[in-house]
C-alpha cells in the first residue's frame, strides 16, 4: 500500500447532524477528510460518519481514540465496517477520555492491535511541535520513535508558529524518522474559541505569537467573535517547508465552520497547483499580503 499523501490539503471535521449536507458545498468530494473521535461521541459516530463520507467519494481518515474503545471485539467490528466501506487509512490517538473504556490506554497499544488485525491499514499518528501539556519531551520522543516504524504519516497538533513547525520537522528527520508530516493549521475560527482551547491543546506559546500579529492582535483587542485567518501562517509554513521531503501537506482543523472556508481553500488549492514559480513568488500570488 502506498504511503504517499493522497492530497496536499486535508480537512478535519467533527461528526454532526448536518455534516453530510454542508461539507460538499465547501469541499470537493474527491478530496481527503479526517473525522474526529470526541470523548462524548465515542468511536461509533466517527465510524458512521466516515462510512457515509467514503460512500460520497471522499478519501476518509477516521480517528480512533484508544481510551474510547472497549476491547478487541469492538475494535474488530469498527475496523470491519471501515474495510467494507473502502476506508484504508486511520488516525490513532490516545483520546481525551480520563479513564480508558477498555484495555487501550495509549495510541501505541491501539496501533499494534490495528496492525495485528490487518497490516493493510495505513495509520497516522500525532506529532506535537510545542510539546504536550501532560507529557515530557522525552516521553513524546520515545513514543514517536516506537510508533513511527508502523505509521504512514504524522499529523501535527494545531500550531501557530511556522518556526516551531519547521524546527519540529527538522528534528524528527535528524532523529532518523522518515514519516511524512501533515502540518496542522486552524481554519477560520473565532479567536475566543482558540483562546479557550489553547491550554488543553498545549499551543500556548504559538498562540502568543499569533496574538502578536497585526490581524490577530486587532481581533484580540476587540475581544469579540471575529475569526482568526491562518493565511499568513500558511505563507510562512510553506516558505519554511516547500521542497522538504517530509512535508505532506496541510491538515486544516475546521471546527465544522464550513461557511468561512472557501477563501482559505482557494488559496491552498492555488498554492499547490502553481507550477514553475519560485516558492516566494507562489506565496505572494496566492494570498493577499495584508491577511
Amino acid at each position: 500500500m502506498s504511503k504517499e499523501a493522497v492530497a496536499r490539503v486535508r480537512l478535519e471535521v467533527v461528526p454532526s447532524a448536518d455534516l453530510l449536507a454542508k461539507l460538499p458545498v465547501a469541499f470537493d468530494t474527491s478530496d481527503s477528510v479526517s473525522v474526529t473521535c470526541l470523548p462524548h461521541h465515542g468511536p461509533r459516530l466517527t465510524v458512521e460518519a466516515s462510512v457515509s463520507l467514503a460512500s460520497m467519494g471522499y478519501h476518509t481518515v477516521p480517528h480512533l481514540a484508544a481510551r474510547s474503545i472497549t476491547g478487541q471485539e469492538e475494535l474488530h467490528s469498527l475496523l470491519l465496517q471501515l474495510q467494507d466501506a473502502g476506508v484504508s487509512e486511520l488516525f490513532l490517538v490516545a483520546g481525551d477520555r480520563r479513564t480508558p473504556a477498555g484495555p487501550y490506554s495509549w495510541s501505541g497499544q491501539l496501533l499494534e492491535a490495528v496492525k495485528a488485525y490487518s497490516p493493510d491499514f495505513s495509520v497516522g499518528i500525532a506529532g506535537y511541535p510545542e510539546g504536550h501539556p501532560q507529557l515530557s519531551r522525552e516521553q513524546l520522543s520515545s513514543s514517536l520513535q516506537m510508533k513511527a516504524p508502523l505509521a504512514s504519516s504524522i499529523v501535527t497538533q494545531m500550531c501557530f508558529s511556522a518556526g516551531a513547525i519547521s524546527r519540529y520537522v527538522r528534528a524528527i528527520r535528524k532523529s532518523g524518522i522518515q514519516t511524512p508530516v501533515w502540518v496542522g493549521v486552524p481554519g477560520p475560527v473565532s479567536v475566543r474559541k482558540l483562546v479557550s482551547m489553547g491550554a488543553r491543546l498545549g499551543v500556548g506559546r504559538s498562540l502568543k505569537l499569533a496574538r502578536g500579529t497585526g490581524m490577530a492582535g486587532a481581533l484580540w483587542r476587540r475581544n469579540d467573535l471575529l475569526s482568526y485567518d491562518s493565511g499568513r501562517l500558511i505563507h510562512e509554513i510553506h516558505q519554511e517547508l516547500a521542497g522538504d521531503p517530509l512535508f505532506a501537506g496541510f491538515h486544516v482543523y475546521t471546527f465544522n465552520d464550513f461557511g468561512r472556508l472557501p477563501g482559505l481553500l482557494d488559496g491552498l488549492q492555488t498554492l499547490r497547483t502553481i507550477q514553475g514559480v519560485e516558492p516566494e513568488q507562489q506565496l505572494h500570488s496566492t494570498f493577499p499580503a495584508t491577511i
